[in-house]
């Protein structure tokens, strides 16, 4: 009397208590190492990149002209709905439809330049990169240039200061023999 009646579920389902896996970090390791393999064989290289976005270019381009084209239409569809009658739902109608075509039209428009921003900034990295050895390497060129000349020109102070001591010496030696009481 005193015992409970177990349920239904209790009796579909075996009483074994719940186990935590024992290899469970080896797991996330894997699937990490995995997700990683797979990522790299995925990522495009930097031709492939370029021609990716040239595509997708030219694919918001069409959209900018299709959105371009519906926003006209919308517009005309509008002006002739206030011209020929009177119906103010049409109207209404008509203006959401002209509001909601600029919407997309401009939200294109944002995202092309963003597409464009980006792309010069994939270009101008390595061509800022190429720029940046060709000054490295003109300034050390210029560098070694102008220490060269640095050498040179004490060379030529050191032959100009041997020449003043032997020019003096011989002045001393000139005015010695003119005037002997001199020293």
């Amino acid at each position: 009397l005193g015992e409970k009646i177990p349920s239904r579920k209790q009796i579909l389902t075996p009483r074994k208590e719940l186990q935590q896996p024992k290899h469970g970090k080896q797991g996330v390791a894997c699937t990490a190492m995995l997700v990683a393999i797979v990522t790299e064989k995925l990522a495009l290289n930097k031709g492939e990149k370029h021609v990716h976005y040239f595509m997708l270019d030219i694919q918001i381009s069409k959209r900018i002209r299709h959105a371009a084209a519906n926003v006209l239409r919308e517009c005309w569809l509008l002006h002739r709905a206030n011209m020929t009658s009177n119906n103010q739902s049409e109207q209404r109608r008509h203006l959401r439809c002209l509001l909601e075509a600029i919407r997309i039209f401009r939200h294109l428009r944002l995202k092309q330049r963003k597409l464009r921003d980006y792309v010069s900034e994939m270009v101008d990295l390595p061509k800022m990169q190429m720029i940046m050895c060709d000054l490295s390497a003109n300034w050390n060129n210029s560098y070694r240039e102008l220490e060269h000349r640095i050498l040179s020109m004490e060379q030529k102070l050191d032959e100009l200061r041997c020449c003043f001591q032997q020019t003096s010496k011989l002045l001393s030696e000139a005015l010695r023999h003119r005037n002997p009481e001199i020293r």
